[in-house]
């Protein structure tokens, strides 16, 4: 998890991402330009620098899910119908047709055609590629439920141009065994020298080769986990089974340095650009909780005001819409705290002194504080025979630490850094120390403040376990729009092809299928309805 030593921006050009999501893979099947002399470096390192999708951070992230989440607000607030996806909403799906499956899916095509000596050394290579296209599958399947993948991807190479769409109980059992078998060859000695994608890979740049591979299995078997805690709802025997398979590999992640994270230089999230979260305010419930407890991460995530506070603004749009608040936000002396500009765009100019351009960005995909809590909620519900407070324990400790080392990196304004000795007192607060009893209401609570930079996975926990609420220990305010609940979205709208499309009966088909599951939803645009792990 080093940074990649050039400005990604500078070594491949960039691709327009296709805005139409209903037709990103077919767009991306009937291209007929084929793959000549390309190093699966190349296309490996394009779809790692497009896994953070600046219009996914404009439109999904900071627009809706981090107000959904209670992470942040609006310049004025929440407005009745914030809860539902804006127009735009879903840049993953595009995303994943156009700028990232597409060049791990030639990665393995390149290597095929390749002698056989060749291929022999690029062995370890395309088990990678697979292990990064299982998270992006995994992503973007995650909310749209059943997509196109077993047939997807493969016009260019002979492959049909109207692939069928594979239900999402399918996606996941296709992953995991992906994800294994990509595993295994990884943990086995080749016969040749290997090939390794070295300065390609932004994610682990390990000049040492063991450790590099070592990088890559520890997170193809934290992703593995990651994936089978979506079947806790449908399938916990299988996730049982899992989650012990899994853990019977010695290969697991064990420091914040195993972390799988995209780490930038200070122009990748420029300022200007989509990642600036100028506009947006510190949101209440987060405030109140992490001034009650003297969160250490704090600091790191929002700014104080002009008054040297810390102060979240109203999350209900009710509270939002009185008159004295309308007045603070439009106040010259607005009290409500920003969030840390440096910690999204790093060369954000703070007129502090330390100038600009010089700070380190990131993007987790899967963090080993991510990993502490997947573990430690597993055993808190008798999964798996670890010690539930230990894994607890280490994960708040983990993402403190992970937090402090970003903003440092970040240069955000008036940093510093975190002592253990905060750490300790923290988690023995009352509230904050584990309480077998409250157990997976705690480590769901602190995984949700460690997924602030994650917020799509905090969205995923709180569909999964519930948590946060309003009566949780990081207590969620009630939401109310002109006097009725508000009641959050669990999934997209989603909008079907014209009859005229060539993929248009695949496509309704998939779509009725969901349709028919009971908690989908009455309609395609009922954005509160569940996909199928979420029912």
């Amino acid at each position: 998890m080093k940074l990649y030593k050039y400005s990604l921006l500078l070594v491949l050009p960039l691709t327009v991402l296709v805005s139409c999501k209903k037709s990103a893979f077919v767009e991306t099947n009937i291209n007929p330009s084929t793959l000549v002399n390309v190093d699966p470096g190349a296309q490996f390192l394009y779809a790692a620098r497009s896994f953070p999708n600046d219009f996914e951070y404009y439109y999904d992230i900071l627009r809706d899910i981090n107000a959904w989440m209670q992470y942040t607000t609006g310049n004025t607030g929440n407005s009745a119908g914030f809860n539902r996806p804006g127009g735009n909403f879903n840049y993953r799906y595009g995303n994943y047709y156009n700028n990232i499956g597409t060049p791990l899916v030639d990665i393995q095509h390149i290597i095929a055609k390749m002698s056989d000596a060749d291929k022999a050394a690029r062995v370890y290579e395309g088990a990678i590629a697979s292990i990064y296209l299982a998270q992006a599958t995994f992503y973007c399947s995650d909310i749209n439920g059943s997509i196109v993948y077993g047939q997807g991807f493969q016009a260019r190479y002979g492959g049909t141009l109207t692939p069928t769409y594979d239900v999402q109980q399918k996606i996941f059992d296709t992953l995991d065994a992906q994800i294994k078998a990509a595993v295994t060859t990884l943990e086995t000695k080749q016969s040749v020298g290997q090939i390794y994608y070295k300065t390609y890979d932004p994610f682990f740049t390990n000049s040492d080769t063991a450790a590099y591979v070592n990088n890559w299995i520890k997170a193809a078997n934290a992703l593995r986990l990651k994936i089978a805690m979506r079947l806790m709802k449908r399938d916990p025997n299988k996730l049982k089974s899992i989650a012990q398979d899994v853990l019977a590999d010695a290969n697991q992640m064990s420091s914040i340095g195993d972390s799988w994270v995209l780490l930038v230089g200070p122009t990748y999230a420029d300022q200007l650009g989509n990642y600036n979260p100028t506009g947006f305010l510190a949101a209440k419930p987060m405030i109140d909780f992490m001034n009650a407890y003297s969160d250490p991460r704090l600091p790191f995530y929002y700014r104080k005001n002009g008054a040297g506070l810390y102060v979240g603004s109203p999350t209900s749009p009710d509270i939002c819409a009185l008159p004295a608040n309308q007045a603070l936000y439009t106040s010259p002396n607005n009290p409500f705290s920003s969030l840390q500009h440096r910690l999204f765009t790093p060369n954000y100019d703070e007129a502090d002194g330390q100038g600009t351009g010089s700070g380190i960005g990131f993007f987790p995909v899967l963090t080993y504080a991510e990993y502490c809590f997947i573990r430690a909620d597993l055993a808190a519900r008798g999964y798996t025979s670890d010690v539930a407070s230990d894994w607890y324990n280490k994960g708040v400790t983990a993402s403190i630490k992970f937090y402090d080392a970003r903003a440092k990196d970040a240069k955000i304004s008036d940093y510093a850094a975190v002592a253990d000795g905060d750490i300790t007192v923290y988690l023995n607060q009352p509230g904050i120390a584990f309480n077998a009893a409250t157990a997976t209401e705690q480590i769901a609570c602190q995984a949700y403040l460690d997924f602030f930079r994650q917020p799509a996975e905090a969205w995923a926990w709180w569909k999964r376990t519930g948590f946060p609420n309003t009566t949780s220990v990081v207590a969620w305010s009630p939401l109310k729009a002109n006097g009725a609940d508000v009641v959050l979205a669990r999934r997209p709208v989603f909008t079907p092809y014209s009859a005229a499309d060539a993929n248009y009966a695949n496509q309704k088909a998939a779509y009725d299928a969901m349709l028919a599951q009971p908690g989908f939803g009455a309609s395609l645009d009922d954005f509160t309805g569940r996909i199928w792990w979420d029912q």
